[in-house]
């Protein structure tokens, strides 16, 4: 076909598809669709719909409102606030747009101007208004202003999916979970298709049950709306936490194609790099968040750990002691900063840092032999041989309390003083038992835990708190029992391990393994429940099995916890496979010579194997010397003794 007959074959059939178009779409249609599609749930299809009704009719303030509700269903503030000012020009009512404002207010965070604005709102619209205040002041630090307005929300919104929505989440984020997820079932069933309900009550059964217990929920959200961000996000997040990254890696593509600057893909990519080694990939994909998660706990975690990888230790100082300003309870930021410190030569710093958890009864060997070396830095060597005498002892674990580090007598009485002046304020009642539990007053601590327990029943923190106190006190079959009370709100990790720890040290050690193991079917990609499951394996004798698990840790880890690798030795070494159990026991010994255990593995392995049975003698002794009372340990060195 020539050139020209193509043009002209174009031409026809352009007036073809002219001719059966029909009549053009008129403002009202454009507008009548948008409306449906807002109804729907869908305001990218809303959105484009009342764009082509605002072309057609500019001048209509109903088309501007509507699309300023659909900018706040896009979470676009600023979009939503010039919509709803042009429609405020056009003759819209301002009664009619105080709440919307509010909530515009609200996504700017412009919380201050979102709460007054919320305050001016007619009755008819007080639901909505009330839900936008309780957020404001949530925001601002003003719980119980937000609590008293979540709870006019409640009086006048009682059929509102979005008020228990904004209730539900309240709720979690101030510890009250179980009433979260009641708060979050109602709204769902006020509106099965509620994508925010769907994906909180996943949020939560993550919490409730673990990682795997909240894919459905995911799942349910996205058959609604297959672009929902917030679903993708969090579908996203739990599957890289179970172990499955290519399927959060296809999650976070999805999302990226619909939301190109959104920082959560970026951010679950940085830690698939990171986990795999590859820091300097990992510092360049979050770098593409923009900074968007620098004010938050896991943005600041993870590129502190990047920062450390990549020998920015000053930039991860800064980073680690930002996360440990938020979350003093922190332990692994409080590691990772005392690294960061040490590596700048800081060892006063280190000292600082490291002090609350160096001080606790079960401190870890490396963070004892870091504090003892940081105080040789200083020259104070009777205090540097304490910590390093602790650190070559076998590792002694107690149940005790998340604390932030020992409190003075002047913290202790504000602590004190603010709690009583606020009853109902959870968070200060957690922080004062604590405390308490931290100065080793038990008594005060259970007394006011089980208040506490009273007060806030859905409160998981509140059971845990009761449980610490009675652990504290050697009641462990009790403390197990508040444990299960808080495992049946949030089977989280720290009141799984305590949950199994009380009811080891109690002698149910059937019940601890069946915890065990419903916690790993759940979660099977945590850390300390596979470190747990790999010591039962070893105590089993079931080799392989251990092996397993453990070389699935280095792997994730690297070969820098003596721990870990002193168990895979000798795991090997009981399959007769001396090959890989010596260099693995000669690595963990070079980390952490000074613990009994590592020399007792190394030096009997090389006896057993006739590799080096003088070397293998002398770090025997070495190990009886560190732990005189150790029966394993004399064994060996008898049973040397004897053979020599």
């Amino acid at each position: 076909m020539t050139a020209p007959r193509l043009v002209l074959a174009a031409a026809l059939l352009l007036g073809a598809v002219a001719c059966s178009s029909g009549p053009a779409q008129t403002p009202q249609d454009a507008y009548a669709k948008g409306l449906a599609a807002l109804e729907a749930g869908d305001p990218r299809t809303a959105r484009v719909e009342l764009l082509n009704a605002i072309d057609g009719a500019p001048g209509d303030p109903r088309i501007r409102v509507a699309q300023a509700r659909t900018h706040l269903l896009l979470a676009d503030g600023n979009a939503a606030e010039a919509e709803l000012m042009r429609a405020q020009k056009l003759g819209t009512p301002p009664n009619d747009l105080h709440h919307l404002l509010a909530h515009a207010y609200f996504l700017q965070k412009r919380f201050k101007e979102a709460a007054a604005e919320a305050e001016k709102a007619p009755a008819v619209h007080r639901a909505y208004a009330a839900r936008m205040a309780g957020r404001a002041y949530y925001a601002t630090g003003a719980l119980q202003k937000a609590a008293d307005a979540f709870t006019q929300a409640m009086e006048a919104g009682q059929d509102d999916t979005f008020v228990w929505t904004d209730v539900a989440r309240f709720r979690r984020n101030t510890g009250a979970l179980g009433e979260a997820m009641a708060a979050a079932d109602r709204a769902i069933a006020l509106d099965a298709r509620n994508i925010e309900a769907l994906t909180l009550r996943g949020e939560l059964s993550r919490s409730q049950y673990g990682l795997a217990a909240a894919i459905p929920w995911f799942n349910k959200a996205l058959e609604i709306d297959p672009k929902s961000v917030l679903a993708l996000s969090e579908r996203a997040a739990t599957l890289a936490d179970l172990g499955r990254m290519h399927a959060m890696l296809d999650d976070t593509r999805r999302i990226l194609a619909i939301q190109s600057d959104h920082p959560v893909p970026w951010f679950l990519q940085a830690i698939l790099a990171a986990r795999a080694g590859k820091f300097q990939l990992a510092r360049t994909l979050y770098d593409r968040t923009g900074g968007a998660l620098e004010q938050q706990p896991a943005g600041l975690l993870l590129a502190g750990i990047v920062d450390l990888q990549t020998g920015r230790a000053e930039q991860a100082v800064v980073r680690l002691r930002a996360l440990l300003d938020m979350q003093p309870a922190n332990f692994k930021a409080r590691r990772l900063l005392a690294v960061a410190q040490w590596r700048q030569g800081d060892a006063a710093a280190t000292i600082e840092t490291l002090r609350p958890l160096a001080d606790r009864p079960d401190a870890d060997p490396y963070v004892l032999s870091l504090i003892g070396k940081a105080f040789q830095r200083r020259g104070n060597a009777d205090v540097a041989a304490h910590y390093l005498a602790r650190a070559a002892q076998p590792q002694r674990r107690d149940a005790v309390a998340l604390l932030s580090g020992p409190v003075d007598d002047a913290t202790l009485d504000d602590l004190r003083g603010k709690a009583e002046s606020n009853p109902r304020d959870a968070s200060l009642q957690i922080d004062l038992v604590r405390a308490l539990l931290g100065r080793g007053n038990g008594g005060e601590a259970l007394a006011r835990a089980r208040a506490l327990q009273t007060a806030f029943p859905g409160a998981p923190d509140a059971h845990v708190l009761v449980g610490d106190a009675l652990g504290i006190q050697g009641n462990f079959a009790a403390a197990a029992q508040d444990y299960r009370k808080a495992a049946n709100i949030a089977f989280t990790e720290p009141v799984a391990m305590r949950l199994i720890e009380a009811l080891r040290y109690s002698g149910d050690e059937a019940g601890a393994t069946r915890v065990l193991a419903l916690f790993l079917t759940q979660n099977p990609q945590n850390v300390p429940a596979q470190q747990l499951a790999a010591a039962a394996y070893l105590k089993a004798k079931q080799w392989d099995q251990a092996i397993a698990l453990y070389e699935g840790l280095r792997r994730r880890l690297g070969n820098r916890d003596a721990t870990l690798l002193n168990n895979l030795a000798w795991a090997y070494s009981e399959k007769g496979d001396y090959d890989r159990a010596i260099p693995l026991a000669r690595r963990a010994y070079a980390l952490d010579a000074r613990n009994p255990a590592t020399a007792d593995t190394l030096g009997w392995l090389l006896f057993k194997s006739g590799e080096a049975r003088m070397e293998g003698l002398a770090l025997l002794g070495q190990a009886a010397r560190g732990a005189p009372s150790d029966a394993q340990i004399r064994a060996h060195l008898a049973a040397a003794g004897r053979a020599g």
